[in-house]
């Protein structure tokens, strides 16, 4: 009887094995395994707002320490002149692997409630990676930015993805998810993923510049 169930303990670890071994890579954007997680020992999205500290369009509603490690994913912010961009919203991610690297691979930033998307950058300008910015919708806002990597041009913001968020017409809700995104259709049918919200309005209760 002993011997028996040895047996059978050495099948069940050389097919754990052999299941190991076909499972698809972090380079693959696998399965999800819960959450934001995907594939085996794969990677995290980690979507977040970036506080602009120092700039012209610093945030004073956002975690000065918000970054792809300690995200804050939310802001009230008052919405922008007509016409312009004032008050846009500074959306940046990582692909994070289990050890805390940054991971390249596509992916989309995808808008949906009140606001746009109101840049969408080349990551790496004249080189062979691509943006692209749309309106899948055709409600005359763009909601879907592409991005085939993350940026690499020498600078700060490097191996990370970016995106601006503006709002000059409507009070609501604008909710951002960004997602890891090989068919560049958004972000609805992908599992690796994370979302922020922005609180758009007017009055005292929100955030100007």
């Amino acid at each position: 009887m002993n011997q028996r169930f040895s047996r059978l303990a050495t099948t069940a670890a050389l097919s754990g094995s052999l299941l190991l071994a076909l499972a698809p890579t972090v380079g693959a954007w696998g399965g999800d395994d819960g959450g934001s997680w995907g594939g085996y020992g794969g990677v995290r999205a980690a979507s977040y707002i970036n506080p602009d500290t120092g700039a012209a369009t610093a945030n004073p509603d956002v975690d000065p320490a918000s970054s792809c490690f300690r995200p804050d994913q939310f802001d009230r912010q008052a919405l922008s002149p007509a016409g312009t961009a004032t008050n846009n919203v500074h959306n940046d991610a990582c692909f994070l692997d289990s050890r805390g690297n940054k991971v390249d691979g596509p992916a989309s930033f995808q808008s949906t409630g009140v606001g746009f998307i109101s840049a969408c950058p080349d990551p790496d300008g004249a080189g062979p990676k691509i943006a692209i910015l749309s309106d899948t919708n055709g409600d005359g806002r763009k909601d879907l930015c592409f991005q085939s990597g993350y940026q690499q041009k020498g600078t700060a913001g490097d191996f990370e993805f970016h995106a601006r968020l503006n709002n000059v017409t409507m009070n609501g809700t604008q909710t951002v998810v960004w997602c890891s995104d090989n068919d560049r259709n958004g972000c609805s049918d992908e599992s690796i993923k994370d979302t922020i919200r922005i609180e758009w309005g007017t009055g005292s209760s929100y955030w100007g510049r």
